[in-house]
């Protein structure tokens, strides 16, 4: 099983078959799985839960495989997101930065020549003596401001804020469900998300979605919510 996997997957229509066991059969099933799940290695003496319990047992890898792969992605897309911020940021720190080289700047009484490279934050205006016909230094240009563009997070950081801000458990689903969206990274009302923390902040750090406040309820409820399997 994978390590820190604390939820799995039942398809719906293994009903019809478990209908079909006595019920203490049924009972030694579900006893099998969730020793299988928990890394317990059962073995399996009664023929007709072996039969129903084989089937069950080669989905499970079959979607523990699906899995892996899935996570793997989220992994390659968070570092190439992180190298993104990185190299961003520098290209932005670069162009702050408003160099003036060899800048004449006259003047009614005398004349100034700068030749080493001065930053200008301030507005500058240059009067010319009368009769004077040189060129005046070219106006700068407005820097437009840009928006930032969202780079999704990495499935670490995004589940460490989650730990961080003591929601451990719905790290996983809440990255799945945006980044699985279509188009990914879209809320399930379409738009597109400018601030991961704050959607965590308005829509899943609720205080039932806290870890330990549901245990009572937590094991049909997570065998049915999970979509790629959990171990």
């Amino acid at each position: 099983m994978a390590e820190d996997k604390k939820s799995f997957l039942l398809y719906a229509d293994l009903i019809h078959t478990v209908r079909k066991m006595p019920k203490e059969k049924a009972g030694e099933l579900l006893l099998t799985i969730l020793s299988y799940v928990n890394d317990e290695d059962p073995i399996v003496d009664d023929i007709v839960v072996e039969l129903v319990f084989e089937p069950i047992k080669q989905q499970m890898k079959r979607d523990l495989r699906k899995y892996e792969g899935k996570k793997q992605q989220w992994s390659d897309a968070g570092k190439a997101s992180a190298e993104a911020r990185r190299l961003k940021k520098e290209s932005e720190v670069k162009n702050d930065e408003t160099n003036l080289t060899d800048v004449e700047i006259r003047s009614t009484d005398s004349t100034v020549t700068v030749n080493d490279t001065v930053t200008v934050n301030d507005t500058v205006t240059v009067i010319k003596e009368e009769g004077d016909k040189s060129p005046l230094p070219p106006k700068s240009k407005k820097k437009k401001v840009e928006k930032k563009e969202f780079i999704p997070p990495a499935f670490e950081e995004f589940e460490k804020y989650c730990d961080e801000n003591g929601f451990k458990g719905i790290a996983q689903r809440a990255f799945r469900g945006y980044s699985d969206a279509e188009p990914p990274w879209h809320d399930s009302q379409g738009n597109k998300i400018l601030s991961w923390k704050q959607k965590l902040q308005n829509v899943w750090f609720k205080e039932n979605n806290k870890d330990g406040i549901n245990k009572k309820n937590s094991g049909s409820k997570t065998i049915e919510n999970s979509e790629y399997g959990n171990w």
